[in-house]
């Protein structure tokens, strides 16, 4: 049985996950600064902060693979993207370096959110983050980047897109990612043989998605399509007013917007 650390295991995807691994095909190790609530048989709770290196290094020693969910999800001060995007991130990969465990980390469809929706990108489309959020996943994917090609830490870096039980606004039509979509993704990045370094965006199977991916050498088959929601959706406007309906990011690339261009 592999050991799988999910780090954020209290957060909206974590607690997904948890609960869709708990027939206890996986050795977990969880962690988060909130609450966990009773653990399974198969279930450790590791609670302490990822900026501490010693924390990290005890946490994965051991471990195949960290499914690294932890982190700041909204477009908050610098200072604190910082602590937690970034500081904490680092003190991860230097434990992943260590330890030689596979990193599956959560980007997010933010680091491209700037580009017009009227086009289609893959995954080799130049970042254009749409807000310091999005900043901070470009910066963990260029962690990622840095300790494969340095050090050999095996990355799969996972552009998230809307990732709800069910697509709500008309922008989910094009980037919802479905629990169970997301539970095979987070599947494929584990049990592949090896995985090197790869950007896959996290992506239900949309028909009108704005994110194709070229290659796709972990297998991953979503199944999900927003479109069958599309009759009660459509007409639905995305939040974050008129602006969001021009960008890829949503109401992260509509806010404090100011171009005149």
């Amino acid at each position: 049985m592999k050991t799988i650390v999910l780090t954020g295991a209290a957060g909206n995807i974590g607690k997904v996950l948890r609960q869709q691994w708990s027939d206890g095909r996986y050795q977990l190790r969880l962690n988060d600064i909130k609450p966990l609530g009773p653990m399974a048989a198969h279930e450790t709770q590791h609670s302490g902060d990822l900026r501490d290196a010693a924390f990290c290094a005890e946490l994965l020693a051991g471990a195949d693979t960290v499914v690294h969910m932890a982190g700041i999800g909204t477009d908050l001060e610098l200072d604190l993207l910082i602590e937690h995007n970034l500081k904490a991130l680092l003190s991860v990969y230097q434990a992943a370096r260590t330890h030689a465990v596979r990193m599956i980390y959560a980007s997010s469809n933010h680091a491209i959110g700037m580009y017009s929706t009227e086009f289609e990108i893959d995954e080799y489309a130049a970042v254009r983050p749409d807000s310091l959020y999005g900043i901070s996943k470009v910066w963990g994917e260029g962690i990622a980047r840095l300790y494969y090609d340095k050090h050999g830490v095996e990355s799969v870096c996972l552009r998230i897109g809307s990732f709800e039980t069910e697509p709500f606004e008309r922008r989910h039509l094009h980037s919802w990612l479905s629990h169970p979509d997301m539970q095979h993704l987070a599947e494929c990045c584990i049990e592949a043989p090896q995985v090197g370094f790869q950007i896959i965006y996290g992506v239900s199977a949309n028909s009108r998605r704005w994110w194709q991916q070229t290659d796709n050498p972990l297998g991953y088959q979503p199944q999900s399509n927003a479109e069958d929601f599309a009759a009660r959706i459509a007409d639905i406007p995305n939040r974050g007013g008129p602006l969001a309906e021009q960008f890829q990011g949503g109401g992260f690339a509509a806010a404090d917007y100011s171009n005149k261009k």
